[in-house]
């Protein structure tokens, strides 16, 4: 692995603990690092690029533990969501700014400044200003910076987040072929669960300073193992056992998928019916349409059981929705249900 990170611990005034642990990025691999806010997500690249110090731990880039090594000899490169571009030199000079910390030769900076550019799409440019700049030209300027830099390992913490929504769509499908032609290991920091699944080969969920689950977008969305990667990614609702009327061990919840759902019909509920009833094969359940919305080729649904609890599930925008406020049954197919741990 190109970087692995092992028995990580950072301690914090207030007392704030992070752990992480057996935490791996192949070469050319990205890992897209998300979670709530105040998990530890940018406390975790901030170690990693030596700008905090752990209290125990080792962190291996290429095999070489880089715990005594100052922030600029690990041959980190940096790209933050506030750029940080240097307003007094032009984008080539911006560019070529880890070449010369490197002290290569003029002529060997311009190659590699060009090159840099012609992979973010804005060769010529070395002459422009970041003040002249749109906020998608930075961004851009400010990825074509740190791969000039031949990183041996690429951190960005959320920095797309203040794009606003098509831009950010651009600069994200730009990123990942911009990735697919390197073979630097990359973490990227997001808070925006669909575009870790975008740019993430793998996604690591944080909660409270530890990594609770490691899978693909489509594990983590549609097939998580925990509670919390369940409720976090929103990809469906997470109930505990008992209350769907499933035999099961005290305390046992199950991820339902959005899908997992299709209304039966549209009769009353009848009076003396609970919220759930098992019945032969599938499962049972009233409930009423709350609230739908439109998501791409999809209608969003909000159902509400017998009790205010609320479930998620979803049609095809061309099929007549439930009607709203009324108790209706629906089906529920436990076979693509997923039985979750508590952590």
């Amino acid at each position: 692995m190109a970087l692995e990170i092992r028995g990580l611990e950072k301690t914090f005034t207030g007392g704030f603990r992070l752990s992480i642990d057996g935490l791996e990025v192949a070469p050319g691999e990205t890992l897209a690092l998300t979670g709530p806010s105040g998990c530890g997500k940018t406390t975790v690249l901030n170690i990693i690029a030596g700008f905090i110090r752990e209290d125990r731990g080792e962190i291996h880039l290429d095999g070489e533990n880089t715990a005594a090594l100052p922030p600029w000899k690990r041959g980190i490169s940096l790209v933050f969501q506030d750029l940080a571009l240097f307003p007094h030199l032009s984008v080539g000079g911006n560019v070529a700014y880890g070449p010369f910390l490197r002290g290569l030769r003029s002529a060997e900076r311009r190659r590699i400044v060009a090159e840099a550019l012609a992979v973010v799409r804005l060769p010529g440019w070395e002459k422009r200003r970041p003040d002249t700049l749109s906020g998608g030209e930075r961004q851009r300027v400010a990825i074509a910076r740190a791969l000039a830099a031949r990183p041996r390992l690429l951190l960005l913490d959320e920095p797309f987040s203040s794009l606003d929504a098509p831009l950010r769509r651009e600069i994200q499908g730009e990123f990942a072929s911009i990735r697919a032609n390197s073979r630097a290991p990359c973490i990227f920091v997001t808070h925006d669960r669909e575009e870790a699944a975008l740019l993430g080969d793998r996604i690591a969920l944080m909660d409270q300073g530890r990594i609770v689950e490691i899978g693909t977008g489509r594990e983590l969305f549609l097939e998580p193992k925990t509670a919390f990667a369940g409720r976090f990614f929103g990809r469906g609702a997470v109930l505990p056992a008992a209350l769907l009327g499933i035999p099961a061990p005290e305390g046992t919840e199950l991820f339902i998928p959005r899908d997992a759902l299709s209304p039966l019909g549209g009769r009353e509920k009848n009076a003396g019916d609970t919220g759930a009833s098992p019945i032969t094969g599938p499962l049972v359940i009233n409930a009423a349409l709350l609230r739908s919305s439109i998501e791409g080729s999809r209608l969003n649904l909000e159902l509400e059981m017998p009790g205010g609890t609320i479930i998620a599930a979803e049609q095809s925008i061309r099929d007549p929705p439930p009607p709203q406020g009324r108790m209706i049954p629906w089906e529920l197919d436990l076979a693509v249900c997923r039985v979750l741990s508590a952590k």
